[in-house]
């Protein structure tokens, strides 16, 4: 009986040896989730993600890029879009989603350091050395209940800092392992423990276990607006709501919102007018729907805080002389027989309307900032009112913003964590 048990045990050790990753999981140093923002949306909550062209341009790929990099030496965006188009294809990766991952993890600076990345996109030497040797990159996938290596001949550049810190170089080693963890991805989601996400491109981000699904949540939506950029993606259909025609005030929507109406400021001493968008400075700022431009220039401090200006006053402004709804602009939005809609936009970076101005929906109206605040990162802040009511723009806009934003204790608030009222 007592060799029967050891036997038993024996083979158990033995199953369990064989169902284990075999190698010790990869991650990425000085990085840690924000559970906050994890909160606020689920991978359930996305719709499958548009495809990419079959044929791909060269020259509007490089002017997608160009849009949403901002400014770039006059060769730079042609350069990067050939090399992207090149080892896309020689590696199987999507372009968009490289040229995504390149404007999210270094806004297109190649010389970028940061959370143990380097290069145009933050390639973690620790996480990808151990498998490395002799320009061949070695990972195993599992088979059945079997574990099968396999190898990734990375031919053309070494895996060292100074190539990874080269434009061309980093592409081409980013493309290379992009399709490892494309090839892995279902094994290592089996083998580790991950909280739930919907691309393989999070493992770029934290490794073999998966912490968080928001870093992917951004790339894809970095995706979707290069898609647009492009042309092969249009912003979404309209919603109609009471006569008008209301579109996304960003895009490459869906678009995140991270606070709700109602929510406390100022410790508890006033309510939140409107909802934050997860945004990136400078991006641009869109009409939601037909209208005129009833308000535009600045928040001061004091109780004569909003004065009308023109769009390069408005700009001279620095963030110091401004009150808490820094640089901003408002649209009216008429309605046959009923009273207009009015919409806010604040904390923009730059104003590109004047007042009097006749707008149409999905227009460049100004960028994204973070005028008027103290603690938080760029956003855009919305408001939609009647002439009597201030309306929810989640419920307004839904499908173009989603989630669900948890309120959590602000500094000086005896306010207890909890969930936007539905």
């Amino acid at each position: 009986m007592r060799w029967a048990k050891l036997a038993l045990l024996f083979l158990a050790l033995l199953l369990f040896a064989a169902q284990r990753p075999p190698w010790r999981a990869r991650k990425r140093p000085d990085i840690k989730p924000n559970h906050l923002a994890a909160e606020r949306v689920k991978p359930g909550d996305w719709a499958a993600e548009p495809p990419s062209p079959a044929s791909i341009d060269p020259e509007r790929f490089a002017r997608a890029i160009k849009q949403i990099c901002g400014w770039m030496p006059p060769s730079r965006p042609g350069k990067y879009a050939g090399w992207i188009l090149e080892y896309g294809g020689e590696f199987d990766v999507d372009p968009f989603l490289l040229a995504a991952l390149v404007y999210r993890e270094s806004r297109c600076r190649s010389d970028k350091e940061e959370l143990g990345g380097l290069g145009l996109t933050l390639l973690a030497p620790r996480m990808f050395r151990d498998g490395y040797r002799k320009r061949v990159y070695r990972y195993k996938v599992k088979q059945g209940d079997t574990w099968v290596e396999r190898e990734k001949a990375l031919p053309r550049y070494p895996f060292a800092r100074a190539a990874i810190l080269r434009a061309q170089s980093n592409l081409y080693l980013t493309a290379g392992l992009l399709s490892v963890l494309k090839e892995q991805h279902a094994s290592v989601d089996e083998a580790f423990t991950q909280v739930p996400h919907r691309h393989y491109v999070s493992h770029w981000v934290w490794g073999d276990r998966v912490r968080s699904a928001r870093a992917e949540d951004r790339i894809l939506t970095d995706r979707r607006r290069l898609l647009q950029y492009y042309g092969a993606q249009p912003m979404p259909e309209p919603l109609r709501w009471q006569g008008l025609l209301l579109g996304s005030p960003l895009d490459g929507a869906p678009r995140v919102v991270s606070s709700g109406l109602g929510f406390g400021r100022d410790g508890g001493r006033r309510s939140h007018r409107g909802i934050d968008v997860e945004s990136e400075f400078g991006e641009p700022v869109r009409a939601i729907a037909d209208g005129k431009v009833v308000f535009s220039g600045v928040d001061l401090p004091g109780r004569q805080s909003n004065v009308q200006l023109s769009p390069e006053h408005t700009n001279a402004f620095t963030r110091s002389e401004l009150g808490r709804g820094g640089r901003y602009l408002c649209l009216r939005h008429a309605r046959d027989g009923a009273p207009s809609l009015r919409t806010c936009y604040m904390h923009l970076e730059t104003v590109e309307v004047t007042h009097g101005d006749v707008v149409q929906r999905g227009q460049r109206i100004g960028t994204v900032g973070r005028t008027g605040m103290k603690r938080s990162s760029p956003h855009l802040h919305l408001e939609t009112h009647l002439p009597k009511e201030l309306l929810d723009p989640l419920e307004l806009l839904r499908g173009h913003v989603i989630g669900e934003p948890v309120e959590f204790e602000e500094p000086g608030s005896r306010k207890r964590k909890k969930r936007r009222k539905k």
